[in-house]
């Protein structure tokens, strides 16, 4: 069965089942074995969706969070599918660096443990890194290299809007 979904679409990432708010998403990758989407999610809480000139006017820096996450959700139609954005160019929302911490002390000839790692991801698998490498002082700035199901997602990004704005709907962000 094809996917409901498109890259360059929109949608509602419900904040908890309990509050009513969501954020908006934007499906930034759809990789063709699908499964893991890249999505960059943005503020403030709300109860409506946004209008067409509001999501157009999204830019990817503006993001409270790019991540990679599950789609069982938007599969199954459990999260509302919003308008494209139009058009929808992939340079302008790339697949970033992610840091992981491995917990471990991995040894490298000629260098000190690593536990940390600078990891990239091609466009077309989200899933088998293309590169790790151990990070640098900048690399710790980086989002964390996980895969988000709903429910962390649905945390994750909350509590990032949440810190951002503190009312839903803020009549300065339509």
């Amino acid at each position: 069965m094809h996917a409901p979904y498109r890259e360059g679409q929109f949608f509602l990432l419900p904040l908890g089942k309990a509050t009513g708010q969501y954020a908006v998403g934007l499906i930034a990758r759809v990789p063709p074995r699908g499964g893991v989407l890249l999505g960059y999610f943005f503020g403030p809480r709300r109860r409506e969706p946004p209008g067409q000139e509001w999501l157009n006017g999204l830019r990817a820096e503006g993001a409270v969070l790019v991540g990679r996450f599950k789609d069982p959700q938007l599969y199954r139609g459990e999260w509302r599918l919003l308008s494209m954005r139009e058009p929808f160019d992939r340079a302008g929302w790339p697949v970033p660096a992610f840091h992981r911490f491995d917990g471990s002390a991995t040894q490298i000839p000629g260098n000190d443990a690593v536990q940390d790692w600078r990891v990239e991801y091609s466009d077309s698998n989200l899933i088998t890194p293309v590169t790790e490498r151990p990070a640098t002082p900048m690399d710790m700035k980086l989002g964390d290299d996980m895969v988000y199901d709903a429910t962390l997602l649905a945390e994750e990004v909350g509590k990032r809007v949440t810190e951002m704005i503190p009312t839903a709907d803020d009549t300065s962000w339509r």
